[in-house]
């Protein structure tokens, strides 16, 4: 979200008005409004859409991956890395945790 915190400045050019000008606070170099800012924040967007999905996808990947192991009560390292996934659900709602999260999206 600091793609999108400027800081203004107001500048007096000899002989002309006074102008406002503002700048990245992480990064001076960059103007507000500029080409290089627009991309930074469309990098921003695409990464604050890609975390809830990303989460969403890795999840549920998790999960799929885990079902046999968990149905087969035979856990093995994965079972046991995703346990607070699945471990405070029944086995038959062991995905719970992933439509918990799709349904806070």
């Amino acid at each position: 979200f600091r793609s999108w915190s400027c800081q203004a400045y107001t500048i007096s050019p000899p002989n002309e008005p006074l102008q406002q000008v503002s700048y990245m606070r992480l990064d001076a170099s960059v103007e507000c409004g500029s080409d290089d800012h627009e991309s930074i924040t469309d990098v921003a967007v695409g990464f604050i859409v890609l975390w809830p999905v990303g989460s969403l996808v890795l999840f549920t990947s998790l999960l799929a991956a885990c079902y046999k192991p968990l149905q087969a009560k035979t856990p093995n390292a994965l079972t046991r890395a995703t346990a607070f996934l699945h471990q405070e659900y029944e086995l038959t709602y062991f995905w719970w945790e992933a439509l918990e999260l799709a349904r806070k999206l």
